[in-house]
């Protein structure tokens, strides 16, 4: 590839990408937005400490729940902050902590029942809300362009060179 067509390619990219910034934002803030309606009132980092945990309750062949030390990671804050806003939710009923019996000081976190079930019930619907309203608005060529578009991007990510490796999270 000539370095014009290296350099249009990577301009091309970038462009995308911004649109699928745009996109992932308005629908975590649609997702949010109702969670903010809720009666009880949740702190930036609860937010996220909650988003990471919930995220990891709807990938199917995650594990329930992670370790002190992995959410902290996702979060990408100190392990004692963390520890902080856990038992913060913890009080508010939305996780639950759990010590391994054989060192106290590993300490397992997962949503409570209610939540995980207002991540299987409500939650679907909600994701899909932003979604469907935009549709809504397009005609039939442009839902058809939209989806054929998504579905090549989506092959050729997952058959590129970088397919194969590992995520951060599987680190």
């Amino acid at each position: 590839m000539s370095v014009t067509a290296h350099n249009a390619t990577q301009a091309e990219a970038a462009r995308i990408l911004a649109h699928l910034d745009v996109i992932g934002r308005a629908l975590r803030q649609s997702i949010w937005a109702e969670v903010r309606r809720l009666p009880l009132r949740l702190t930036p980092p609860q937010v996220l400490a909650m988003q990471v945990l919930v995220d990891n309750a709807r990938d199917q062949q995650a594990p329930a729940g992670l370790s002190l030390s992995q959410l902290s990671e996702r979060m990408g804050l100190a392990h004692s902050t963390v520890s902080g806003i856990v038992t913060r939710l913890e009080r508010h009923g939305l996780v639950r902590r759990t010590l391994r019996s054989d060192d106290r000081r590993y300490a397992h976190i997962e949503i409570t029942d209610p939540v995980r079930d207002w991540v299987g019930r409500d939650l679907p619907a909600l994701r899909l809300q932003p979604l469907a309203t935009a549709l809504g608005q397009a005609t039939d060529d442009e839902r058809a362009a939209v989806l054929r578009g998504l579905t090549i991007l989506q092959r050729l990510i997952e058959t590129g060179p970088t397919a194969a490796a590992p995520s951060p999270r599987d680190g």
